[in-house]
């Protein structure tokens, strides 16, 4: 299918389904593919697709690496957790979701009429539960917990 892309007056692309912006078109077109409701990158390992290669391509390094690769030199801190990753903010994901999923849970709000997440602690908002997640990870590191801020220094 081929998109037709508009802007507004502001400079910014505009969905024609639901009017939602985009500064850039490359975004803007893959907004709309979401409408087209083709996800064309699926995983091999489960049933999850996606739009993007690049997302398809994160989630098999995240979710599914069987061995560990000789650069996954970021270990996880927390103790008895083996997991090794490529790069920090894989670890920082694993960690919000796998050892610190009732504080990071604690730290988010979704409202019922909303597709954004907000953040209680500074009310930012945020469109996806990953981006959620990183930013949350950023107000748990200043806990008073003095262990738990230790092993969240390393990422």
């Amino acid at each position: 299918m081929t998109f037709q892309y508009q802007k507004n007056e502001n400079g910014l692309y505009v969905c024609h389904v639901c009017k939602e912006t985009r500064e850039k078109q490359n975004t803007m077109h893959y907004h709309l593919k979401k409408h087209e409701g083709t996800m064309p990158h699926a995983c091999p390992h489960c049933e999850k697709r996606f739009y993007q290669k690049y997302a398809l391509d994160d989630h098999v390094k995240l979710r599914h690496v069987t061995k560990p690769t000789t650069d996954a030199s970021v270990k996880c801190p927390f103790d008895g957790c083996t997991e090794s990753f490529t790069k920090k903010e894989y670890c920082r994901l694993h960690i919000a979701r796998n050892h610190v999923r009732p504080q990071v849970d604690a730290m988010i709000e979704k409202k019922k009429d909303s597709t954004l997440l907000t953040c209680l602690t500074c009310k930012k908002e945020c469109k996806s539960f990953p981006s959620i997640l990183y930013h949350v990870m950023d107000h748990l590191k200043q806990t008073t917990d003095l262990l738990l801020r230790k092993k969240l220094e390393v990422i």
